[in-house]
């Protein structure tokens, strides 16, 4: 059986998909992670708690042009496939 152009497009563009959302979920549990631990420290009146929410912002500041990359890639790719699959219906 042969597959239109569309249908392998489809099909490649859904494989980009998930990986493109695997690697979004990844980021936002790595930056939530690390947050999270920082957060941890400063519940018990850490004498670094300035320092520490300085790397906590710092965190989430680096985290978050990866991330709004992340998305707008993937809204993209998700687009791309919505075109491609409504072609082929």
């Amino acid at each position: 059986m042969e597959y239109t152009q569309n249908e392998i497009k489809v099909y490649s563009n859904k494989c980009l998909e998930i990986i493109e959302d695997t690697y979004l979920n990844t980021l936002l549990s790595k930056r939530d992670e690390l947050v999270s631990l920082i957060d941890l420290f400063l519940e018990g009146g850490n004498y670094r708690e300035i320092e520490l929410r300085s790397i906590k912002i710092d965190i989430q500041e680096s985290f978050k042009p990866k991330i709004k990359e992340a998305k707008r890639v993937l809204s993209n790719t998700k687009r791309r496939l919505n075109y491609n699959f409504n072609k082929v219906v």
